[in-house]
Parts: C-alpha cells; structure tokens; sequence
C-alpha cells in the first residue's frame, strides 16, 4: 500500500471509533438538564469578612482614623447596622444609633463598605488596641466588637 491511501483509511478508522465511543457515553447523560443543575443548587451567604487592621503599615495606627454615624433619619434608617461582612445580606452584629463612635480600620474593594471597630458603649474612650501600630496586617480579634458599616453613614472626625 502507498502512504497516500494508508492515511484516509485510518482517519476513517478513527472516526467510527469515536462515533462509536460517543454513542455508548449518550445513554448516561440525563435527558433533563434542569434537574441536573437543580440538584447541585446551593443558597449563596455572604458568611463572615474579619475586619482587617493595620493595612497602613508599621508607620501608621492598626486604624487609621475615627468617624462617627450621621445621615440617619426617623423617616428612614433609624439606626445603622454592623455586619458580619461587606454585603447588606451579612448578618448583624450590633445596631448603632446617631452620632456613634467608632473605629475606622479598612474598606471594602468598592470602597461601599468601612471596616470599623466600636467601643463599648459604657466606656466610648476605650482604645479596642486599634490606636497603636502593627508590624503586619491582620484580622482584629478583640476585645471590642468589629463588622462593617455603609460608608455612606460615616463621617470621618479627628481623633
């Protein structure tokens, strides 16, 4: 046999067999897609976002500055939810009321959310171990409560 004729024959080879191994893998798949798709379906939750502290580096406080909650209205908001992570479905960690204080540490990528540490309410001037610098960044773990607020609720004070 020349070369020339060699090759279409084994194309053609190759091709039934992959037509015949296609044929045999049909069987299994399910006919209903929808039912497929539904049976790996998993109701999405924001879960928790640690407050980081320190972002500014060794140079700078483990929270760069304060703020206080403003623009609540009775109409409106009447408070301002603390949440567990950047995302309005996060859960609630604690409800602040006009004029609040608090520490405000990092922000969201979209810059919609503040990562914000709160004193107790019965001790406002207590420090929460945010007013001293970090060698690295990490998540704050206490003693004070933490969450993230809508940016658009604070406003930055000195301090």
């Amino acid at each position: 046999m020349k070369p020339t004729t060699a090759r279409p024959r084994l194309v053609l080879a190759l091709l039934m067999v992959g037509a015949a191994l296609t044929g045999c893998s049909r069987e299994a798949a399910p006919d209903d897609d929808a039912a497929l798709y539904q049976s790996n379906a998993a109701t999405l939750t924001p879960g928790v976002q640690p407050v980081r502290v320190g972002e500014g580096g060794p140079a700078f406080r483990a929270c760069a500055s304060v703020g206080q909650v403003v623009n609540l209205s009775p109409a409106g908001e009447r408070y301002l939810a603390v949440r567990t992570a950047p995302f309005a479905e996060a859960d609630e960690v604690v409800r602040l009321g006009d004029g609040a204080k608090m520490y405000l540490c990092s922000r969201s990528l979209d810059q919609r959310w503040q990562g914000v540490v709160i004193p107790p309410a019965d001790s406002p001037t207590s420090d929460c171990g945010v007013t001293a610098s970090l060698a690295v960044p990490r998540a704050y773990a206490g003693p004070c409560r933490s969450g993230w607020v809508l940016s658009g609720f604070v406003q930055p004070s000195a301090g």
